[in-house]
């Protein structure tokens, strides 16, 4: 076991060589990679409660995968509750300081490795009672979105746990395999940037100059047409950022794809062939112009109070 000023100083090493950490990992003697700052991470806090919940298992005898894993919380909060866990992530930088985080915390059952995450497969990594694609959807291209999303299918015996951002608006329309999707462009990188700038760039594409952000319904219909039995929005743990709820924050959203046997109807037959393609515009929230007069009308009431 390495001691205090040991793992202090391979860290200080580690930022030095790399940067900042992007997650504040608690490691040995009370030692926090970003110091503690004692932030709730809502996101952790949601993910897990929904494998847990609907794994049907408990976490100690799943095998997870966790794609995108940055500097590896989610992959050690995993392994830490018993899963066999694989962390994928493809920066040189998050890589090393999860490597390190799993020395420190003596993780047998965690395994980090340094890849693509478009370039995962059955074949390759196995399968997982759960993958967890947290914040990387949104930095690929449509058609490797997509393609990740048929990959987990078969990649998964259980459940896919997607958190991403998706577009507000259907600016740009993307025909792959028969479907037809909708989406915006975002921009990652100018076109002259070079690699070194890219792989600087910790919280954003691995190498593409743009990315797709898909609608709510498209991204739904992608879920539905790779196969899964059925698909979720999750609300509750909340997922809450700078202290908003989740539902304020309309482009970020934690989607459950479920695999398992399509369970037919006896009474009601004719129902076993319903299959829905949402169209655009039918999974909105509420208007933007709304959050203001919903502002304005708490603050009237906390003023009458007073």
């Amino acid at each position: 076991m390495l001691s205090r000023e040991q793992i202090q100083q391979e860290l200080n090493k580690l930022k030095r060589q790399y940067g900042e950490w992007t997650y504040d990992i608690p490691l040995l003697y009370g030692i926090v990679t970003k110091g503690y700052l004692r932030i709730p991470h809502w996101r952790l806090n949601r993910i897990v409660h929904v494998v847990s919940d609907l794994s049907q298992k408990p976490i100690s005898d799943c095998r997870i995968l966790d794609l995108g894993c940055l500097d590896g919380m989610f992959s050690i909060e995993f392994a830490l509750h018993g899963a066999d866990t694989i962390g994928v992530e493809i920066r040189e930088a998050n890589f090393k300081k999860a490597l390190f985080c799993k020395k420190v915390l003596d993780l047998q059952n965690l395994e980090f490795r340094q890849d693509d995450v478009r370039n995962v497969s059955v074949e390759s990594y196995g399968r997982f009672d759960a993958i967890i694609c947290s914040g990387i959807l949104y930095h690929l291209p449509a058609i490797d979105a997509i393609n990740l999303v048929n990959t987990m299918y078969e990649m998964a015996s259980r459940l896919i746990v997607i958190d991403t951002h998706v577009a507000l608006e259907a600016k740009e329309r993307i025909l792959h395999d028969s479907g037809e999707y909708w989406g915006n462009l975002f921009r990652e990188h100018a076109d002259e940037d070079t690699a070194e700038e890219k792989a600087d760039r910790l919280l954003t594409s691995a190498d593409n100059p743009t990315s797709f952000w898909f609608t709510r319904p498209s991204l739904i219909n992608i879920l539905s047409k790779a196969g899964f039995s059925s698909i979720y929005e999750c609300f509750a743990p909340a997922h809450l950022n700078f202290g908003e709820p989740g539902i304020e924050h309309r482009n970020r959203c934690t989607f459950v794809a479920l695999k398992d046997d399509i369970c037919k109807l006896n009474t009601s037959p004719v129902a076993n062939d319903l299959r829905e393609n949402w169209p655009e515009r039918s999974l909105e929230y509420a208007p933007d112009r709304f959050v203001p007069l919903y502002k304005r009308l708490l603050l009237k009431l906390e003023r009458k109070r007073t």
